[in-house]
């Protein structure tokens, strides 16, 4: 499953040098990371087996250093629409 994790970052200067890519143990990959220019806040789209298993390795990594939100997405690239919320028709003109 894919997971986004949005970073609120209190410490930017511990958070980002704790935070390093090379550690990640299989089977989490980290896929984008999209961090502010003052690196304050962050979101990174991740692949796991499950949003606890991720957390289970990041937050003692960086829990100290920032308040993180998971969620499990549906996409990791592109543009893609929530599967469980109805399409409206297009108006007809």
């Amino acid at each position: 499953m894919y997971v986004l994790v949005q970073h609120s970052i209190s410490e930017p200067d511990a958070f980002w040098n704790s935070a390093d890519p090379a550690n990640v143990p299989p089977p989490l990959k980290l896929h984008h990371t999209f961090p502010t220019r003052d690196g304050t806040h962050a979101a990174c789209v991740w692949e796991a087996e499950s949003v606890s298993a991720l957390q289970t390795f990041l937050e003692p990594l960086v829990g100290r250093y920032s308040r993180n939100e998971y969620f499990e997405v549906e996409n990791r690239e592109g543009l893609a629409m929530p599967s469980g919320v109805e399409r409206a028709q297009a108006a007809r003109a």
